[in-house]
């Protein structure tokens, strides 16, 4: 090729390329954050990266909450056969509990057995109560001669 064609060609290189470029400096200028990002391309791989990690983190709670809601959606049949159903087996339940009912006092309704029971009763928490008189004494008099030797 001749000096004139080679020389032709170079100039429509640097042409295209400044006319290609002119464009972009003039946006990178306009936008300092963008500037920022291309002179620094470690920086804007690491942000990429951890916005891309965020995205597929929200993606997949909107993921996870939509299959919540679906769940839910079908399980409200069920829940409503349940209630219809339950509810109903339980007033038969107590209706036969009711209608098989004895008109007469059980031995536990018995006054004199009852307050037998109350007796034995405050009798066994009195010793307890002692016992725990007892043992809180003893804690705290170790807890005393522990402060003493310090």
């Amino acid at each position: 090729m001749n000096p004139f064609g080679q020389s032709l060609l170079d100039g429509l290189g640097d042409r295209l390329l400044e006319s290609l470029s002119t464009p972009l400096q003039t946006w990178l200028a306009a936008h300092p954050i963008a500037q920022w990002l291309v002179v620094h391309p470690l920086w804007a791989l690491g942000l990429i990266v951890g916005a891309i990690a965020l995205l597929v983190g929200l993606f997949g709670a909107i993921g996870r909450l939509t299959e919540n809601l679906w769940l839910r959606l079908f399980q409200v049949p069920l829940w409503l056969f349940a209630f219809i159903f339950g509810g109903g087996f339980q007033l038969a339940k107590r209706l036969s509990q009711s209608s098989t009912r004895h008109p007469h006092k059980t031995d536990s309704d018995n006054p004199t057995q009852r307050l037998d029971q109350i007796l034995t009763r405050l009798d066994d928490l009195r010793r307890e109560e002692e016992q725990l008189l007892v043992e809180l004494k003893t804690l705290v008099a170790e807890a005393g001669s522990e402060a003493n030797h310090v």
